[in-house]
């Protein structure tokens, strides 16, 4: 064969070799770098979820101390928060954060409290409601954010 064409097709292979990896280059790095916002938007979102049941929850808990059950109305909120993280967290902190519910329940069924029983149960760590519920939160959020 003649050598200019032995040229000629060396010269076509390699251009269409390094056109073949300049696309699969491409394709996985945008694949990559959608996967990471993603998984970035997700966690932001759980995050924003947390933050809310923690608010509700709290306030809440501070009003069953000190309050009887009177309105149901008033767990609609922290139910509601409740089922939206049913759709998108895993069963640890689900299961968690049913477990705070029930304790909340169980601080509105209780007799009201004093001032001063009030400081002695939080002196003694007892009125935490929200204690294992943010810990499952934490390990969840630390074990899906994305790392660089």
């Amino acid at each position: 064969m003649n050598v200019a064409l032995w040229t000629a097709v060396a010269a076509t292979l390699g251009s269409v070799v390094g056109a073949v990896a300049s696309i699969a280059t491409t394709w996985i790095t945008q694949r990559t770098q959608t996967s990471r916002a993603n998984a970035e938007w997700r966690t932001r979102e759980r995050d924003t979820l947390y933050k809310e049941f923690v608010t509700e929850a709290s306030r809440l808990a501070a009003e069953a101390m000190t309050h009887s059950f009177e309105r149901p109305d008033q767990l609609v909120a922290l139910y509601g928060i409740l089922s939206r993280i049913r759709l998108v967290s895993g069963n640890k902190v689900l299961d968690q954060a049913e477990a705070c519910c029930r304790r909340i329940l169980d601080l509105y069924r209780g007799p009201n409290l004093t001032a001063q029983e009030i400081h002695t149960s939080f002196e003694a760590h007892e009125l935490d409601v929200l204690q294992n519920f943010s810990m499952a939160c934490r390990e969840e959020l630390i074990a899906s954010s994305p790392r660089c």
